[in-house]
C-alpha cells in the first residue's frame, strides 16, 4: 500500500474529532515504561451530521499506520455493520487512494468478506474466516462483530475498536465482552512523535464508538464518554454534532425534508437537531427495566457466496407457532402488539398501528399485517385487546373485531377471539403488570419486548406517567396532538390488555395469594 499523502474533505466537527484522536497523549508511563492505555472517543451525532464518514476515514488512516493491525468494527447486528461498509467506505476509502481488489486486473488494496490474495500480508492475530471482514494488502484487518452474536467475540484480541450505533448496544455487553478485546499486541505499534519516545501508537487500542442520540434509557450509557472526559480529558474525548455541522455535504433542502420526513416535531428533534430523550421518573411501569425485559434483534446467519453477505433470518419467532395479537382502537390511532410464548419467555416480536387509511383503520392494520407475516406458516391469529373490538364501525353494520376477523379470514387466517368483556381498574393493572416484571414467581414466564421491532412499545411503556393517589395511568398524551401517537398510552394499553388477560390468575394482588401458576414448559 502506497503512504502517499491523500486530501480529504471534511467537515468541522469530523475534522476535530479526528485530530483529536490522531493527536491524543492518552498514554502514560507508569514504573517508568510506556503502553499502559489506549484512547476512547465518543462521537454522538444526529442523522446527517457525518459519523459514518468519520468512522470509515479512521479505518483508512489506520489501515496506514498500524500495518498488520486487526480492528473490531462492531454493530447491532452483522448486517448493520455490513451496509456500513458496503454503502460508505468504499467511497472515503478512494479518498485516501485505496481501492478495492480486482482479481482480474490484480489492482487494489482492499477485499470485503472474501480471502485476500496469498501473497497480502495477514494481521498478526489472524482470523479464523474472512467471510465477515474488511481485509488490506498489508495486513491491516476489521473483523466485523455482532451484538446477536456474542459468543463469536469472546476470547477475540484487537488493536482497536470501532462501535456502529452503541446506544443500540447494551453496556453490558460493551463492558464483558467488547472490551476487554481491545489487549492485542502491547509494544509493536510505536508512537513516533517527538518526545513520545516509548509510548503507544496514538490510533493502538483506539476505542472510538458513533451513535445517535438514544431513545432507549439503556442506550443512555453513551453519555458516560462525557462525564469521564471531565474527569480525565487526556484519555476520554465526547462530540456532539447535528446535520447542521454537514451542511457543505448534504443537499440545501436536507433539513426541511427531514423534517417532512420524520413526520413529528419529537422525532426530527431527536433525530436531526440531536435532543436528549429522558425517562419520566416513577411511571406506571416502575418495574421496567429496559436493560433486562429488552432484546436485540436476533438472526441465523448463513453465507451467500455470491454476494459474499450473510442472509439473516429472525430467530425470535417462531414460524410454526401460532401469533398472539393485541389490540387496541381509537378513531385516529388504531394499533396492535405481536407477541408468541416461548415457554419460559413470552416474547413481543413486533408492533403495528395505522394513523389514517382509505378504508378503515381497523381493516388496514388487518391487511398491513396480513402481507407482513404473509409466509407465516402456522395462520392462526389469537386476538386479545380493546374490549371496544365487540362496538360497531361507524356507518357500517359490523364489529371492530368483525372486521378484522374477515380480512384476515380471507387471507387464510384462523381469528380466535380472546378478547375480556371489561378490564379492573389500572390501579389493579398497575400492581398485576408490575408484578409480572418484577419475575419474582419462576413458574411465570419471563416477559420480553423485541427492541428494535418494538421500540415504540418501549418508549410508550416508559412515558406512561402514573398518579401517586389513585396508581391510575394518566393517559393525557393520547390528546397531544404534537407528540407521535406511538409514543403515547396506546400501546402501553395493548401491552396490558394481553398480559393482564394471560397472567392475572396467577399473580398475587393486594396481599391475596394465588394457587397454581404456569409451568415453564
Amino acid at each position: 500500500m502506497s503512504s502517499k499523502e491523500a486530501i480529504v474533505r471534511l467537515n468541522g466537527k469530523q475534522l476535530q474529532f479526528h485530530q483529536r484522536i490522531t493527536t491524543n497523549q492518552a498514554d502514560v508511563k507508569k514504573d517508568g515504561v510506556g503502553y499502559q492505555g489506549g484512547f476512547r472517543a465518543t462521537f454522538q451525532g444526529a442523522r446527517g451530521s457525518g459519523k459514518s464518514r468519520e468512522l470509515c476515514h479512521l479505518i483508512a488512516e489506520s489501515a496506514f499506520q498500524l500495518p498488520r493491525a486487526k480492528a473490531g468494527l462492531a454493530g447491532l447486528t452483522y448486517r448493520q455493520v455490513q451496509d456500513i461498509i458496503l454503502s460508505q467506505a468504499g467511497a472515503v476509502l478512494e479518498e485516501h487512494g485505496l481501492h478495492e481488489y480486482n482479481q482480474k486486473t490484480g489492482f487494489g488494496h482492499y477485499v470485503i468478506n472474501r480471502r485476500p490474495p496469498d501473497h497480502w500480508y495477514t494481521a498478526i492475530n489472524p482470523i479464523r474466516t474472512f467471510d465477515n471482514c474488511l481485509a488490506f494488502a498489508n495486513g491491516y484487518t476489521v473483523q466485523f462483530v455482532s451484538a446477536d452474536r456474542e459468543e463469536t467475540t469472546r476470547g477475540s484480541n484487537f488493536d482497536q475498536l470501532y462501535i456502529d450505533e452503541s446506544a443500540t448496544i447494551k453496556e453490558n455487553f460493551y463492558n464483558k465482552v467488547l472490551r476487554p478485546t481491545v489487549r492485542a499486541n502491547k509494544h509493536v505499534y510505536k508512537d513516533t512523535r517527538p518526545g513520545r519516545k516509548g509510548f503507544n501508537h496514538p490510533l493502538h487500542w483506539l476505542i472510538a464508538d458513533f451513535t445517535s442520540a438514544p431513545w432507549l434509557p439503556q442506550g443512555q450509557w453513551v453519555y458516560k464518554t462525557e462525564e469521564l472526559q471531565k474527569i480525565n480529558p487526556e484519555k476520554y474525548f465526547f462530540m456532539e454534532s447535528t446535520a447542521y455541522d454537514n451542511l457543505e455535504f448534504l443537499p440545501g433542502s436536507f433539513i426541511e425534508d427531514q423534517r417532512e420526513a420524520c413526520g413529528d416535531e419529537l422525532t426530527f428533534n431527536v433525530e436531526i437537531l440531536n435532543h436528549r430523550v429522558t425517562r419520566i421518573p416513577n411511571g406506571f411501569y416502575h418495574a421496567l427495566d429496559a436493560s433486562r425485559h429488552a432484546y436485540a434483534m436476533a438472526y441465523g446467519y448463513q453465507f451467500d457466496d455470491v454476494k459474499r453477505l450473510y442472509v439473516d433470518e429472525r430467530t425470535d419467532y417462531d414460524p410454526n407457532k401460532p401469533v398472539e395479537a393485541s389490540l387496541d382502537f381509537n378513531a385516529e390511532f388504531t394499533s396492535m402488539l405481536l407477541a408468541q410464548d416461548h415457554h419460559s419467555e413470552y416474547r413481543f416480536i413486533d408492533s403495528l398501528w395505522v394513523k389514517t387509511a382509505t378504508e378503515s383503520l381497523v381493516e388496514k392494520l388487518a391487511t398491513d399485517f396480513g402481507e407482513k407475516y404473509s409466509g407465516h406458516r402456522k395462520k392462526v391469529l389469537y386476538v386479545f385487546g380493546d374490549n371496544g373490538a365487540h362496538k360497531k364501525d361507524a356507518g357500517r353494520n359490523k364489529t371492530y373485531f368483525g372486521i378484522f376477523s374477515d380480512t384476515l379470514k380471507a387471507k387464510g387466517w384462523t381469528i380466535v377471539d380472546k378478547v375480556q368483556a371489561s378490564y379492573p381498574p389500572y390501579s389493579v393493572r398497575y400492581r398485576v403488570i408490575n408484578a409480572l416484571l418484577q419475575e419474582s414467581n419462576v413458574r411465570l414466564p419471563k416477559i420480553r419486548i423485541n427492541e428494535s421491532a418494538c421500540k415504540a412499545l418501549l418508549i410508550s411503556l416508559q412515558s406512561a406517567p402514573v398518579d401517586g393517589t389513585t396508581y391510575e395511568k394518566i393517559k393525557k398524551s393520547e390528546h397531544n396532538k404534537a407528540l407521535p401517537q406511538e409514543f403515547a398510552t396506546h400501546l402501553s394499553d395493548c401491552f396490558d390488555y394481553i398480559l393482564f388477560k394471560k397472567f392475572s390468575k396467577y399473580v398475587a394482588v393486594g396481599g391475596t395469594t394465588r394457587s397454581g401458576g404456569i409451568v415453564i414448559r
